[in-house]
């Protein structure tokens, strides 16, 4: 036999109305007519091919094959219950595990320490994360909440703002020493730059705004990476000139490895940062928890507050 989402609920209406003893008082609790009542037991009855009840005007009383129906009956009403249950608890409990994917310098300078502080506040939570260049397939690989720089592609995935990044222009006093005179952006063109720069992109088209307006230069320079960490490291070692998060450049400015350079120009076209998850209607509890929490502390930390 077969069943189909109307016999599931005639199983768990012949489940009550041998709970209550009669159709009527079965009707009554589900809110029903008796008569509709009546019908889904018949509907039952002959999807069984067997009288499940007897009845009569007083009483009902269970047939044989109504006594082995009704452990079944039993069965599917448990398994409802249960199924409810499961559903509530996910969608309240704010616990279990979690896969989270964001790019990887801005990962371990920006998203760490706040997962941190997220977890010791949620004990319940686990979080794998995943530090890698790419866009992971969220739907595919199973993460749950994504963090992505830049702006975005069409997609069916939901995304919320949680801040932008700012730029930096600076160099290292020795690279500054050597170099020719950069009093504008104009100058950038007689530099050695760094930028990054991969398969798909290279940022390399820095734009300033001043009490002049705007001014874009191309710059170039014999190193390209496509990592933002070790582009820090290399305008550490006297390479050239950097344009990069502020974020990501650590205690190199207070140390004064590196030297913020051109302050009446401010850099502009700072990057959106995204919190990515896959649906809104069915999220989870923790999934939710971890996304407010980062709409609230990722701002400001990367206002350095």
């Amino acid at each position: 036999m077969a069943l189909e989402h109307e016999n599931l609920k005639g199983l768990v209406l012949f489940s009550h109305i041998n709970k209550l003893g009669s159709l009527s008082a079965a009707a009554q609790l589900l809110g029903m007519s008796r008569s509709s009542v009546s019908k889904q037991l018949s509907a039952l009855e002959k999807k069984v091919g067997s009288r499940l009840l007897n009845r009569t005007t007083r009483k009902i009383a269970l047939t044989e094959v109504g006594r082995q129906v009704l452990q079944e009956a039993h069965k599917v009403e448990l398994a409802l219950q249960t199924i409810e249950h499961i559903s509530e608890d996910h969608q309240s409990e704010i616990a279990g595990a979690m896969k989270v994917s964001c790019a990887s310098a801005q990962g371990r300078i920006h998203l760490v320490p706040l997962l941190a502080k997220f977890l010791a506040s949620y004990p319940k939570i686990t979080i794998n994360l995943q530090l890698e260049d790419r866009f992971a397939d969220m739907v595919a690989e199973n993460i749950d909440v994504s963090i992505r720089i830049g702006y975005l592609p069409d997609s069916t995935l939901i995304a919320r703002k949680i801040g932008d990044l700012s730029w930096t222009l600076c160099a290292s006093p020795e690279y500054l020493k050597k170099a020719p005179p950069l009093k504008r952006p104009g100058d950038l063109v007689n530099h050695r730059c760094l930028f990054y720069q991969n398969s798909k992109l290279a940022m390399n088209t820095w734009t300033f705004a001043s009490d002049e307006g705007e001014e874009s230069v191309t710059v170039s320079g014999p190193l390209s990476i496509n990592d933002p960490s070790a582009l820090v490291s290399a305008a550490v070692e006297n390479a050239g000139v950097l344009l990069i998060d502020k974020g990501l450049l650590g205690d190199t400015i207070h140390k004064e490895k590196l030297i913020p350079i051109l302050p009446g120009y401010q850099p502009i076209g700072g990057l959106p940062m995204y919190a990515v998850f896959p649906e809104r209607e069915f999220m989870p509890a923790k999934t939710r928890a971890l996304i407010n929490f980062l709409l609230e502390e990722m701002p400001l930390l990367l206002q350095g507050k």
